[in-house]
């Protein structure tokens, strides 16, 4: 039976998680062995002052030393680094944030980065001192739970200053807009200035071609192998139907996606939840700013609804947002984080879709 069980953990994640037994050796990695990462820069108890005029300098680099798993042919030991308020510690997972997930053994930090670290994410108040404790927790596959190793916390004191918390952007020329680098507008957002950044394109052809920028031709990215990696100078990017995109790329781990969507209205307030309505890109939108939002004018009666893609919930084949009731009125999230938008009053409304990022939005204008 063992051997039998280690065999079905080797198809499922490339390894067999096990006692030890001399039968299986071939398939078991004995977690006993394991050896968690640990933090080795900056030093524990550092203390940091974080001030706006200094916000694009580097402020330090997090290292680590590296998880050991002791058996080979595993695949590649990633690292998700993650913090939270010292005060409120490691026993209340809802208080916890996710900073950078990487293969490296390190991670560049601004001062910026660290502000929306404490200000903006944990809610340290500008101009205060509070202590901020981060980990690693090291894994082969997030699925598989008894692969994961955590470090023992690494805890600092930063003092704040407040933000209005601008996104970064990356750049997205490609032949739907003349090649252009410098174009401010076709941009995809970093909203915590982790280099993980997303946005959502319109393309008006079918083969449309792309690459990722940092606002000239110096620095830019393409896919030489079409596998989803990406390289300096690399080769043109290429969306195959005409549509829009939500494109997304990862420069911790130089990688990139692409998700063609098309989306509608679905909720007791329209048709059921059974049956989307269709929205309209507005061409006109996307023509004068480069930005996509859908549009459609059609009769609601009292109930709820949301926004869904490609007529699924949730990916891998679509996606689904509701509004954010902890943010302000009209900002929406993503799949069961947003929750259902209301329609008190029956009536013939416009609604918009609003994916000019880096918040989305939606509006409702009842005639």
């Amino acid at each position: 039976m063992m051997k039998r069980t280690a065999i079905i953990f080797a198809i499922i994640f490339g390894i067999g998680i096990l006692n030890s037994c001399e039968e299986d050796k071939d398939h078991v990695l004995d977690m006993s062995e394991a050896v968690a990462p640990q933090f080795t820069n900056p030093d524990h108890g550092s203390a940091y002052i974080l001030e706006e005029e200094n916000e694009l300098e580097p402020l330090f680099t997090f290292q680590w030393s590296a998880a050991e798993y002791k058996a080979e042919g595993l695949p590649d030991v990633r690292y998700l680094m993650q913090a939270v308020k010292t005060s409120i510690g490691w026993d209340n997972p809802d208080s916890i944030i996710d900073i950078v997930e990487t293969r490296n053994t390190s991670h560049d930090v601004s001062v910026r980065g660290m502000n929306r670290i404490a200000f903006n994410r944990l809610n340290i108040p500008a101009f205060e001192t509070d202590e901020i404790s981060f980990r690693l927790q090291a894994f082969l596959t997030r699925a598989n739970t008894q692969t994961w190793l955590f470090s023992e916390p690494l805890t600092i004191s930063v003092t704040t200053y407040e933000s209005v918390g601008e996104a970064s952007i990356l750049n997205v020329p490609g032949s739907y807009q003349g090649w252009d680098p410098g174009n401010n507008q076709t941009v995809v957002y970093s909203p915590e200035d982790d280099d993980l950044y997303e946005g959502y394109l319109f393309f008006e052809e079918d083969d449309t071609e792309y690459k990722f920028a940092k606002g000239s031709w110096d620095e830019n990215w393409g896919d030489d192998d079409a596998d989803g990696n990406l390289q300096p100078d690399g080769a043109n990017i290429i969306a195959e139907l005409a549509g829009v995109y939500r494109i997304n790329a990862d420069m911790n781990e130089f990688t990139h996606t692409q998700f063609r969507t098309e989306w509608a209205l679905i909720g007791s307030a329209a048709l059921g939840w059974d049956t989307d309505v269709p929205m309209e890109v507005d061409l006109e939108y996307w023509e004068e700013n480069w930005k996509v939002r859908y549009v459609i004018t059609l009769d609601l009666e009292p109930g709820h609804f949301k926004f869904r893609a490609n007529g699924a919930w949730d990916p891998p084949a679509g996606l689904n947002m509701g509004i954010d009731d902890d943010a302000e009125e009209g900002v929406l999230m993503y799949g069961g984080f947003g929750n259902d938008i209301p329609i008190d009053e029956a009536g013939t409304y416009t609604v918009i879709l609003d994916l000019t990022g880096p918040v989305y939005r939606y509006e409702l204008h009842k005639e």
